[in-house]
């Protein structure tokens, strides 16, 4: 961020950039199952109202057409990422994440 500024005595303000520098990061899909049978499903809910109450229902009825092990549900701000210690859970206790918002 840059800035402009001078003594406050002589009239003159601080005016501060705005401007970011945006990050563009290329990145390919992931790899898709060849069948869900057994795989562990997992939840990142972002804490919106019923986030977390649509994708558990996504998962239960997927779970009444495929056996599924049990997985992991997440919860991350709404605002930014995951922890790193949720991003571990959901990593290692999960063959696939749902990730979603609702209002």
């Amino acid at each position: 961020m840059s800035a402009a500024s001078t003594n406050g005595s002589s009239g003159l303000i601080r005016v501060y950039d705005p401007t970011g520098h945006p990050r563009i990061e290329e990145g390919g899909l992931a790899e898709r199952p060849a069948e869900l049978r057994g795989l562990r499903p997992g939840v990142l809910e972002n804490r919106k109202a019923n986030a977390r109450l649509l994708m558990e229902t996504m998962v239960e009825g997927l779970r009444e057409r495929v056996d599924l092990a049990m997985g992991v549900v997440g919860s991350k701000p709404t605002a930014g990422p995951a922890s790193r210690s949720t991003l571990a859970e959901l990593t290692e206790g999960c063959d696939f994440v749902l990730v979603g918002s609702s209002d």
